[in-house]
């Protein structure tokens, strides 16, 4: 029974997103009074990066997953007189890990009591580095008052960049992110 449940501790940790999610809004604006939206143009970044480029098939995913959510609160589509416009924003930043590892802690000869003698055993203790780098992709929702054209309201998701995930698995992620971006809008007051 033991080995059963860290095996499904470890499957649980796993499964586990680790989807970074924040909003911000204008604690003036007055939220009931919105009921029907309409898209505003996307930006096209001109930056020579392919990674951040205006791409069609995301803009795709990320307007029908905004487009349901929106439906499951209540909000229509409304192209001649909207309360507010949404738009999204996408970034992609390139970061780097650094992981040391030592092997009097753990990973190695020389853990446990009495370690000190199995330095002359096995040589001076070292400390090896893992660098590894990856990219983190962040979504941003914007909510901005058709009326005036301020934004009253941001959520953002952040979370590290798959870039050989399959279609669906890319789909479920944007999925995953608007819903979970959603879940903060319009904020209780």
């Amino acid at each position: 029974m033991f080995r059963w449940s860290w095996l499904i501790i470890a499957f649980c940790l796993a499964s586990c997103s680790s989807l970074r999610v924040s909003s911000d809004y204008d604690s003036e604006a007055d939220f009931s009074a919105l009921h029907s939206y309409e898209w505003l143009p996307a930006p096209r970044v001109e930056s020579g990066d392919p990674k951040i480029q205006y791409d069609s098939l995301l803009a795709s995913r990320v307007k029908t997953a905004v487009n349901e959510r929106l439906a499951e609160k209540g909000f229509e589509r409304n192209a001649k007189h909207p309360d507010f416009l949404v738009t999204y924003h996408v970034a992609i930043d390139n970061k780097i890990s650094v992981t040391y590892l030592n092997e009097l802690y753990g990973y190695g000869p020389g853990w446990g009591p009495g370690y000190r003698r199995n330095i002359r055993h096995y040589g001076y203790p070292s400390r090896n580095a893992v660098v590894s780098e990856y990219q983190v992709g962040t979504l941003i929702l914007d909510v901005v008052r058709a009326a005036d054209k301020q934004l009253i309201w941001r959520g953002t998701a952040s979370d590290e960049v798959y870039p050989d995930h399959s279609t669906e698995a890319r789909e479920k992620r944007v999925r995953e992110a608007v819903e979970k971006i959603f879940e903060q809008f319009p904020p209780a007051k």
